[in-house]
């Protein structure tokens, strides 16, 4: 009777071991993964930053000062990034649609080129 419990505890001892060298190695692999994300992370940022600065920059040479920019980004698994761009100000309401589409290509060309990312354009009229 003795030895069966010893063995019971042993095998017990054993899988515990067993499931924590698993749970060690798994958390060093997310670790790892982890830290490519936040360089991934950091490089979206900074070029975000330059981005906005450049399109706020556009839009005050246009005469569009103080206009509210919205940048909304979704993140697909394949690291694909979809940015929604909404820009309003209140004289935009102003512009017929062949000057909306003119400023739409001006802000085109200020997007940072990566492809990975697409981006889409809205004005906000109010």
């Amino acid at each position: 009777m003795r030895m069966r419990k010893r063995k019971i505890l042993y095998a017990a001892a054993v899988i515990l071991s067993v499931l924590v060298i698993f749970f060690c190695a798994k958390e060093t692999v997310m670790s790892r993964n982890k830290s490519g994300n936040k360089a991934e992370k950091q490089y979206f940022a900074a070029m975000e930053t330059n981005y906005y600065a450049d399109l706020a920059k556009l839009l005050g040479d246009k005469g569009y000062r103080n206009s509210g920019i919205t940048i909304r980004w979704v993140s697909e698994e394949a690291g694909r990034r979809d940015y929604t761009v909404m820009i309003h100000h209140r004289n935009m309401k102003l512009l017929d649609e062949t000057e909306k589409e003119e400023l739409m290509r001006e802000l085109a060309e200020t997007e940072f080129q990566d492809e990975r990312c697409t981006f889409h354009y809205e004005f906000l009229i109010f």
